[in-house]
């Protein structure tokens, strides 16, 4: 017991002793320091309970003698106050050899100092000290302790600003506006394409297309943003009712984009982040026009030669269930060159996290060439990628192979439970996201091994530990940053009065660039256009040469992809590089009208080994020999 409670307890004592009442011990207690007046009175009646219990002795055969008092509620005042100077000198740590002698128990009480309780609460003064200084400590922990590990990351950007599109940064937002795209637009949208399925009749989607028209969230931004939604509003009417067949059908899908365009241009006049995109789009149950609405999520500047290009970096916004498989996209109807970004966020969880797992081969080709004859090219890919990108990551290399081996073993165990449930009858989702879709571990319980989702769970949390999230981020702005240049080259090319010469190369494996009728071929128009935008990406890639060297080769490599614009611009440019790298050609790439990947591979597997800075002034001397002109540098402002 402290001396302080000690102090309370006897003069709790002395007031009762006084009173010959235990009651009144007790009532002194009720103003003890408040921090310790609970110990002292549980000490109190601990003390008043062992001594009335040290004055009732009893004999063998024998009941309580009856001349003594019951314990705690003796009758006799003497015998109250003999019991309380018991419990006072047991307090007071004074032994008695004979707790019934009325009188040598008196005469030890009264050699007792007087006690006398303090005035000053010392106790709850200390406890309050304690208490404010532990709450400083926990507030302090709390403040400094690290935060539990984020499942999600997102890359400081400026404020935004009106002045975005003219010197980049991040664009106003509008949320009546953005509300206005997301949810009645592709409403109206899918109204619209019903409507010309069924006979164009619906009444329903021509009110509603009117009153989006009216909409207050486009006219508070001025007449010229009203005046190009309205014409883009009434082209979809129009829409309705134009058969595929007729000679007016290519006109007003033509108009259509335009008309998209002029919004995202008046959009952008008045400083907001928000881009449309027109589209048009044909298969066995007809023709279908789409608009696709965006958020500008950063306007970056690049510049081409002395000249900046303005390059829109986009997320999707609309509830479409139609996407691009294209990182980014540039075309005269389209306007600014813009990246595509939940795309690139794809292609890092799918092409490059994967790759800078140790020994993982780079994903270039179709699974039966990859598991087989491919695999060996694949693996030098591989490593010849993760080379480069583990001198961009600098200090987080390591924490990115440890990443990249964590996903490819989560995927493993997720493609085994997608078997189970196919065989089951039922559907496991793919994602490409870095987390599973939340609660996904919890729908699969009694589905799936219970050891396995306990794996699934650990790897989700050293994913979130590692700060996955913010890795893919700076793998995110590497790829983004070589894709902008790509498309600023589109960009470039669509500016220039004279087109680029239509390289021999191409022409050798395409013919001619235009039809019987003087008609421009479409797929010759966009392998120039190919060709020209990743020779440029690859001359003027500063930290991912390889990443853009096998990027386009792996179109070439994929059977799937043969026969694509893309696939002819990667056969003439690594052709190209080899001629320029000095490695000796096998043959011609394509013969027998296919792609020869053994001799693909004989050009390639050397280009592996090949530093950067070789790399790119292979390709700068290819676009030399391609266009007969020295290529454009082009680089982030």
């Amino acid at each position: 017991m402290s001396p302080v409670i000690r102090r309370h307890v006897l003069a709790a004592l002395a007031a009762g002793i006084e009173a010959a009442d235990d009651n009144a011990a007790r009532r002194a207690l009720r103003t003890t320091d408040w921090a310790i007046r609970g110990l002292a009175r549980r000490r109190l009646e601990r003390a008043l309970i062992d001594a009335a219990l040290a004055t009732l002795p009893v004999h063998e055969g024998e009941g309580p003698r009856p001349e003594m008092a019951r314990a705690g509620g003796a009758e006799d005042p003497e015998e109250v106050r003999h019991v309380q100077r018991l419990a006072a000198l047991s307090v007071a740590r004074v032994a008695v050899e004979d707790p019934l002698d009325r009188a040598r128990v008196a005469a030890a009480y009264r050699a007792l100092p007087v006690a006398r309780a303090p005035r000053v609460p010392i106790a709850t003064i200390v406890v309050c000290l304690l208490g404010g200084a532990l709450a400083a400590v926990f507030s302090l922990y709390a403040w400094t302790r690290p935060d539990a590990p984020k499942r999600a990351y997102a890359r400081p950007l400026p404020p935004p600003a009106f002045g975005a599109y003219k010197d980049g940064g991040v664009p106003l937002p509008d949320p009546a506006l953005e509300k206005l795209f997301v949810e009645e637009l592709t409403s109206l949208v899918i109204e619209t394409d019903r409507d010309r399925q069924s006979g164009g009749r619906d009444e329903d989607r021509k009110a509603h297309g009117e009153a989006l028209a009216a909409a207050p969230a486009i006219a508070s931004h001025g007449p010229a943003l009203v005046a190009a939604w309205t014409a883009l509003i009434d082209g979809l009417d129009r829409w309705v009712s134009v058969p595929q067949s007729s000679p007016e059908f290519r006109t007003i899908a033509r108009e259509h984009r335009d008309r998209a365009r002029a919004v995202s241009e008046q959009l952008a006049a008045a400083g907001l982040g928000y881009y449309l995109e027109g589209s048009v789009y044909v298969n066995q149950a007809g023709a279908h026009a789409l608009v696709y609405a965006y958020r500008v999520e950063e306007v970056v500047f690049v510049t081409a030669g002395d000249r900046p290009r303005r390059v829109l970096s986009l997320r999707r916004l609309d509830r479409l269930n139609l996407t691009h498989t294209l990182l980014g996209m540039q075309s005269q109807e389209l306007g600014d060159p813009v990246l595509l970004l939940d795309q690139i966020d794809q292609h890092v969880a799918t092409q490059v996290l994967p790759v800078l797992a140790p020994e993982a081969a780079y994903v270039l080709a179709d699974d039966a060439y990859q598991g087989h004859d491919g695999a060996a090219i694949a693996k030098l890919a591989g490593d010849a990628i993760r080379r480069e990108l583990d001198v961009a990551l600098g200090a987080d290399a390591n924490a990115a192979h440890e990443i990249a081996a964590l996903l490819a073993e989560r995927a493993s165990i997720v493609e085994r439970w997608r078997d189970i449930m196919e065989r089951r009858g039922w559907r496991l989702p793919r994602t490409d996201d870095l987390f599973l879709p939340e609660g996904l571990l919890d729908q699969l319980e009694g589905a799936v091994s219970n050891a396995e989702r306990r794996r699934v769970a650990a790897i989700e949390d050293r994913l979130a530990a590692l700060e996955a999230p913010r890795i893919a981020s700076r793998c995110h702005e590497l790829v983004a940053a070589t894709v902008r240049r790509h498309e600023a080259q589109h960009g470039l090319d669509d500016d220039r009065e004279a087109p680029l010469r239509y390289p021999a190369a191409l022409a050798d494996l395409l013919g001619d660039a235009t039809y019987e009728d003087g008609e421009p071929r479409e797929d010759v128009d966009r392998a120039r256009a190919e060709l020209s935008a990743y020779t440029s990406q690859l001359a003027n890639d500063p930290v991912t040469p390889q990443l853009s060297l096998w990027n386009v080769a792996r179109f070439a490599f994929h059977q799937d992809q043969w026969g694509t614009a893309e696939s002819y611009a990667a056969v003439v440019i690594v052709e190209g590089l080899a001629r320029h790298l000095g490695i000796p050609s096998p043959g011609p790439v394509i013969h027998s009208r296919k792609i020869d990947r053994a001799r693909l591979v004989a050009l390639t597997e050397p280009m592996a080994r090949v530093d950067g800075e070789t790399l790119r002034a292979a390709a700068r001397a290819l676009w030399r020999d391609l266009y007969g002109e020295p290529s454009v540098a082009i680089v982030d402002r």
